[in-house]
């Protein structure tokens, strides 16, 4: 015959098996429907103090049932603090981010390398290794692919001019850089191709070695090292403007050109304006020597505002540099150099320009820059050669001139931030119609 079923005691203490309480004890007893809990015919009932203290309302260890005793005792589970649980989280979180980081910053990194067969520069004009570490030279030219041109000898070539090209000096050591502009028409004589033109900006396009053989002449001619290059489609101007929100540039004097128009004094630019400012060059007696000086002011806004990028902004240019911008440096030398950078006063980024003759010279019936050397020789020498030992001479080529040298103009960024703050309120002409000259 069935038993009527007991009420079931819920256990809430330890697991231990201490379910007997001193006699004399007062508390609430707590009774749930259910199956027996009991060991045998013994029941186990639980309390809890309800107003002696805890610690009196413990069951003696020796009341403990005969199926229990001897059996290993269970801690109770400790319950996580709420700041745990948010410190645990949050460096999960961090784990996650910086893991995607690192992928983006490998597919960058990837992205920006040359592709499979691309030239890479030849360690026999590398910086000395006794400087490794301390001083880096980078080949930095921007890439004209103007679309009406034909520069390849077809249609369907596309491959542009290194229409700028400088050589940059990064002592990381000392924090400096100095920058040497050389004009896109200096003559470089008949060893590397030039397509008959004879100009320096022809090099990159006309050899099998591309930029390497560009990088390859600058060391012969000019006995400066070159550990790496960044090529700069030169279209992604108004991009990298535009996505900035525009950018502060100090302009010197009044433009105008094929409707394009710049006042003169500190002014907000948008893409085409800048375009309009780095590229014109028709309106200057001296054409492209002038333009050189001009666009230090485009580098001076662009740095200023590179130091003050956010992390966002960061983010909306990585389209922009996978799309144009080739480099064969590391991608722990890239990141080096960028941090690097960013710690350098402007008082301590100088920019020149190689000094040439342009007074008729000509070549194949081109008008050619030639370089003056022994100008060039002492400016090499003093800005871009002063950690290691000088040279003799250079081996670039020249040709009969006439006239004097251009100077190569020596400034620091420091004095065009100073030029560009002491304008104060400018008149803000109408840029919108702003193209780029030619």
């Amino acid at each position: 015959m069935n038993e009527p079923k007991q009420p079931r005691k819920l256990n809430t203490g330890s697991a231990s098996g201490r379910s007997s309480a001193p006699s004399g004890s007062t508390g609430r007893r707590i009774n749930r429907s259910g199956s027996s809990a009991s060991t045998g015919s013994q029941q186990r009932t639980v309390y809890h103090a309800s107003e002696q203290p805890r610690r009196q309302a413990q069951p003696q260890r020796q009341a403990q049932p005969a199926a229990h005793q001897g059996q290993p005792r269970r801690r109770p589970k400790k319950k996580k603090s709420p700041l745990k649980i948010a410190l645990i989280s949050l460096l999960t979180l961090v784990a996650v981010v910086c893991v995607g980081l690192f992928g983006l910053y490998q597919w960058v990194v990837h992205s920006i390398s040359p592709e499979g067969g691309a030239p890479s520069l030849s360690e026999l004009i590398n910086t000395p290794s006794e400087f490794k570490g301390d001083v880096v030279n980078i080949l930095v030219c921007g890439i004209d692919k103007d679309e009406t041109r034909n520069y390849g000898g077809s249609s369907s070539s596309n491959d542009g001019m290194t229409d700028m090209i400088m050589y940059v000096n990064f002592n990381v050591k000392e924090k400096k850089i100095n920058m040497l502009q050389i004009p896109r028409d200096t003559y470089v004589g008949e060893e590397y191709k030039t397509g008959g033109t004879g100009k320096i900006n022809a090099v990159a396009l006309r050899n099998e070695g591309g930029i390497a053989d560009l990088a390859k002449l600058i060391s012969e001619q000019y006995k400066l090292p070159i550990d790496y290059y960044v090529t700069i489609d030169m279209q992604s101007l108004r991009e990298i403007v535009d996505l900035f929100g525009g950018i502060e540039v100090y302009v010197p004097e009044y433009m105008e050109y094929d409707g394009s128009i710049l006042y003169p004094g500190l002014q907000t630019m948008d893409g085409n304006a800048v375009e309009f400012f780095v590229r014109n060059r028709k309106t200057y007696a001296q054409g492209d020597i002038k333009r050189l000086d001009m666009q230090r002011y485009f580098y001076q806004g662009l740095f200023a505002r590179i130091r003050t990028a956010t992390v966002w902004d960061i983010a909306k240019l990585t389209p922009v540099a996978l799309k144009y911008v080739t480099t064969d440096m590391p991608g722990d030398v890239l990141v080096s150099v960028g941090v690097s950078f960013l710690q350098v006063d402007s008082a301590n980024i100088m920019m020149c320009k190689v000094p040439t003759y342009s007074a008729a010279e000509y070549y194949n019936g081109n008008a050619i820059q030639v370089c003056d050397t022994e100008k060039t020789l002492d400016l090499i020498n003093t800005y871009f050669l002063s950690y290691t030992t000088p040279v003799d001479s250079l081996d670039v080529p020249t040709v009969p001139t006439v006239g004097s040298s251009t100077d190569s103009n020596v400034q620091y960024m420091g004095q065009l931030d100073t030029a560009a703050g002491d304008t104060g309120e400018s008149s803000t002409g109408d840029t919108s119609t702003a193209q780029s000259g030619e």
